[in-house]
């Protein structure tokens, strides 16, 4: 099997429609520009963003600024995306609590990461490649929700707000803002 030598991921935030904030910030303020909620698609929408901000700056008419406009948020559909978002967080939340972990330390072999109970608790345990163990607790230090492994980026995910965490805890990406309690087996 070859080496993987590099990896690349991306995370970036995304709009209620799907579709990215590319424009004037508000309607009434015509000195502020935004380009946000790439999705994923940066290298394409920096180059829409790039053309549309040329146009807006110039006072030229541009057929997409109506699509992208920041301001487009519609109260009613969006409303209930973000209730049915919350809904959902709230069911990774219990769901994350109540799931027990299937395996033992022991089970993990070499640059494997799982969620496992250790003396009667959940921690987020990871064996690097010369079998050194990292435990964390599994609680996400943002809103409580629970970790997952992921095993792409070797960084254990938050599904509810999107944090990540190194193998030893230490944040990676917001909105947590504080790492994960690194755990000792004798501590629990």
């Amino acid at each position: 099997m070859k080496e993987f030598v590099y990896r690349w991921s991306a995370q970036d935030y995304s709009t209620l429609d799907k579709v990215p904030f590319i424009g004037y910030l508000t309607d009434s303020n015509r000195n502020i520009l935004v380009a946000t909620g790439f999705r994923k698609w940066g290298m394409t929408h920096s180059h829409v963003a790039a053309l549309l901000f040329r146009d807006l700056i110039l006072d030229k008419e541009n057929p997409y600024e109506t699509l992208y406009v920041p301001s487009r948020f519609v109260t009613d559909p969006s409303v209930k995306r973000v209730i049915q978002t919350n809904v959902d967080v709230a069911k990774h939340l219990v769901k994350g609590k109540l799931k027990k972990p299937t395996k033992k330390v022991d089970d993990l072999k070499n640059e494997e990461g799982a969620i496992v109970q250790v003396d009667g608790k959940r921690c987020g345990a990871y064996k690097d490649k010369n079998g050194k163990l990292f435990l964390v607790d599994s609680t996400c230090t943002h809103m409580g929700c629970e970790v997952k492994w992921n095993s792409g980026e070797k960084t254990w995910d938050c599904p509810c707000h999107g944090s990540r965490f190194a193998i030893n805890g230490d944040v990676v990406e917001g909105p947590a803002e504080r790492p994960l309690k690194q755990v000792q087996e004798g501590d629990l």
